[in-house]
């Protein structure tokens, strides 16, 4: 399934609060390419690497359109190792459309 067909809202559990996560939509998707100055297909490779500051802005990204005051260093917080690997699951398999 194409990322492009997800138009459904999707979430994500952060501390003991579900957050919304942005549909991936053309604007998202250029968001999330302009701020890892690459192609989606390496963002998933970052997180595949485990990579904290992946993680932190990846999530920043999919949450600035439901929740425009949240900032990384709120994400950083409420993203710990206890659900860093989950957290990290699930975005991986809504950057794959699933």
């Amino acid at each position: 399934m194409s990322v492009l067909n997800t138009p459904e809202k999707k979430t994500i559990k952060l501390g003991d609060k579900e957050y919304r996560l942005s549909p991936l939509n053309l604007n998202v998707l250029a968001d999330v390419e302009e701020g890892f100055d690459c192609s989606i297909d390496k963002v998933g490779k970052m997180l595949d690497k485990k990579r904290a500051s992946a993680l932190r802005r990846l999530v920043h990204i999919l949450l600035k359109q439901e929740y425009p005051d949240m900032t990384l260093e709120k994400i950083g917080e409420l993203i710990d190792l206890s659900n860093m690997a989950e957290v990290s699951e699930a975005l991986a398999k809504t950057l794959a459309g699933e």
